[in-house]
């Protein structure tokens, strides 16, 4: 089956200098971008009941492969891995953003299933759908988002805190530890009208003390794909000084955080 459609659809890797081509072939086992569009279109018509219109692009990151399509009048993302060891943890991250999408927290919903999956394992891949969310990136020159940012982690420490099922780790949680996302920062928050839209991909979610996760987004906050910087020390400070408005540090925790943050600083290779 031939993808007419769209038979040179685009395809970038996200962060690999690598040929994308080469890649797709190598690590998910296309032989061309149609070949990809055209199983994507079997697997959303066999297991969504959905019919996709077009295949805008793909992008390859890591052990992932995302596609921009068209369902409809809907803009939607299917994003697969090619990871075995990797899709019961994935399902399990689909079902935590589902929930915290439920409470509040905007995030990319996952569109279940015909029959309620969130993640579907099919021909050696797992795969989940979701909606595409219109949105720039977080800037870090603008106080406003800086402050919402702040707030919103913290409002998703609160939220994760309670929730109910146990994330797959290569670890036990230790003791003072809770779930966090562990990837908060420009890359993964879009901005829209005012306020942040949707906070994506959870899929490095684990446990660790929330100061952890807090020094670590104030640091890396403005990072996106390239070309990482620090985040200016001024933009630290307002960015913890909201999140301390939402949900204040223990007084041990506070105390520990520049330290934290200092160790981030250097530790992570900043280019030169």
């Amino acid at each position: 089956m031939t993808d007419t459609q769209n038979p040179s659809t685009p395809i970038s890797m996200l962060w690999e200098s690598a040929d994308p081509h080469t890649v797709l072939a190598e690590r998910f086992r296309f032989t061309s971008t149609a070949d990809a569009s055209s199983w994507l279109r079997g697997v959303l018509a066999e297991h969504w009941g959905l019919r996709v219109e077009a295949c805008e692009r793909l992008v390859i990151s890591d052990a992932n492969c995302l596609a921009w399509i068209t369902v409809g009048d809907r803009r939607m993302i299917a994003k697969w891995s090619m990871q075995p060891r990797l899709f019961g943890r994935l399902a399990a991250i689909a079902r935590l953003t589902g929930w915290l999408g439920e409470r509040g927290i905007p995030v990319s919903m996952p569109h279940p299933a015909r029959d309620g999956r969130l993640q579907v394992e099919v021909d050696g891949f797992s795969i989940g759908l979701q909606q595409v969310i219109d949105g720039d990136l977080l800037e870090i020159d603008d106080a406003a988002q800086v402050e919402v940012a702040g707030e919103m982690l913290a409002r998703m420490h609160a939220a994760m805190a309670s929730y109910p099922e146990q994330i797959p780790t290569d670890e036990p949680p230790a003791s003072g530890t809770q779930l966090v996302g562990n990837d908060f920062r420009s890359a993964n928050i879009l901005w829209a009208d005012g306020g942040i839209v949707a906070v994506l991909d959870l899929e490095e979610a684990t446990y660790r003390r929330r100061v952890d996760d807090l020094a670590q987004a104030a640091v890396l906050l403005g990072t996106r794909y390239h070309d990482w910087r620090p985040t200016p020390a001024e933009v630290r400070a307002a960015f913890v000084a909201a999140y301390e408005g939402v949900l204040p540090l223990e007084e041990d925790e506070a105390g520990a955080l520049d330290d934290i943050i200092e160790s981030h600083l250097a530790r992570i290779r900043w280019p030169a």
